[in-house]
């Protein structure tokens, strides 16, 4: 009688309830948006139309307990996310939590292929590396650089009319150089015998962020813009300087024993650190043009896959979902709606491929509706860190 008793007093403390989460999405301008809701429901991320959608089925984790669960959605040049607070389910009933999302108009137009992506490629059976130039509409691909040397890890300069790179490999010694955009009056940046490399102006033109070894450490450092008054700001490396010109973004993995992407301001004080992945990296962050949004890749789910954030670390949105390919290296459109990036397909060499901020579906999907475009598209070589000027 006991056990029966204590058996019926648990139905009643557990009770029927549930719990369920109302996702509405307004706007979108009729194309395809990004719904990250992971949190929520294990493996709920797809690309989805304006509309409502409730979540989760009734083998959900939301089902179970309360806690605080994020909702995301990217769409061009919006990224939403809200963060749910849920209570334990009722006794009885259903009990909704609603996130709503209202993406501006216009907000999720098809980003513009307009500009002209930098790149460096080499051929796959003789490692030399040189600088290439090629529209973002995929027409007048142009080498710039043919040398004995590497030349390594382009940027353009703020106006477009520069061109930072490296020049060397690991067997000699790493220097940074900068050149005019026809590949004309190659200037010396740095002499150092440690590897200086992976420089990035900054908004005004006026610096340059670099990573060098220079002192045992892999760290960030900045100079001026003629190569003059190098100064260490922080261990790490990736540097990306926000669109104000106050604050870098980097990856490193001296402060939490794990490659994590930071930010910290100039002068080396407030570093913060955005995301927190133990035993997977992090790695490349790049602001948007509008310094609202982060671009980076993570290893978070198993691959290399492109993730979007906001520069507080919220808003942490997977936008490829696809177990057999390699993103890396992201950089934005002049528009703040498209990325390009260094990728993998499956078996392919790497090429620069263009993709929108709600990015694609391969896995578990028979015709995906959205597929990242091959600019370079070379069966011979590999092709690696883009860098997107507007014309």
């Amino acid at each position: 009688m006991f056990k029966l008793s204590a058996l019926v007093l648990a139905i009643a403390i557990a009770g029927c309830g549930s719990n369920q989460v109302k996702i509405e999405i307004r706007g979108g301008d009729g194309q395809f948006v990004r719904l990250d809701a992971n949190d929520v429901q294990y493996k709920f991320n797809h690309l989805v139309k304006a509309g409502t959608y409730v979540l989760p089925e009734p083998d959900s984790k939301i089902e179970l307990g309360g806690g605080s669960y994020a909702v995301n959605v990217a769409a061009g040049d919006y990224l939403g996310n809200e963060v749910l607070q849920v209570e334990s389910p009722p006794l009885w009933g259903v009990r909704i939590y609603e996130a709503i999302f209202d993406i501006p108009a216009s907000s999720n137009a098809p980003f513009k292929r307009e500009g002209t992506i930098l790149y460096a490629s080499t051929k796959k059976n003789v490692r030399n590396w040189d600088l290439f130039t090629i529209k973002a509409d995929g027409s007048d691909r142009q080498q710039l650089t043919n040398t004995p040397e590497p030349e390594q890890h382009p940027s353009w300069s703020p106006d477009g009319k520069k061109i930072l790179f490296t020049r060397g490999d690991v067997m000699s010694n790493i220097d940074l150089y900068v050149m005019d955009a026809d590949s004309s009056n190659a200037v010396r940046l740095t002499e150092h015998p440690e590897r200086d490399q992976r420089g990035v102006f900054s908004p005004d033109g006026a610096m340059i962020a670099f990573v060098s070894q220079r002192d045992g450490d892999v760290a960030v450092w900045l100079m001026d813009a003629d190569g003059a008054n190098p100064r260490k700001l922080v261990q790490g490396g990736q540097p990306s300087f926000s669109p104000d010109g106050r604050r870098i973004a980097f990856t490193s993995a001296a402060f939490d024993d794990n490659a994590e992407i930071y930010l910290i301001d100039l002068d080396g004080s407030n570093r913060t650190r955005l995301t927190e992945n133990r035993r997977k990296l992090d790695l490349f962050a790049s602001f948007s043009p509008k310094g609202d949004r982060l671009a980076y890749n993570s290893e978070e789910f198993g691959g290399q896959e492109l993730m979007l954030m906001r520069p507080d670390g919220q808003g942490q949105t997977r936008i490829s979902i696809a177990e057999k390919t390699y993103e890396q290296e992201p950089v934005w459109s002049p528009d703040g709606k498209g990325i390009a990036y260094a990728g993998r397909m499956g078996d392919d060499e790497y090429d620069i491929y263009l993709i929108g901020t709600a990015g694609f579906d391969l896995d578990e999907m028979d015709a995906p509706p959205l597929m990242p475009i091959n600019l370079t598209d070379n069966d011979d070589r590999d092709d690696m860190s883009p860098s997107w000027r507007p014309y």
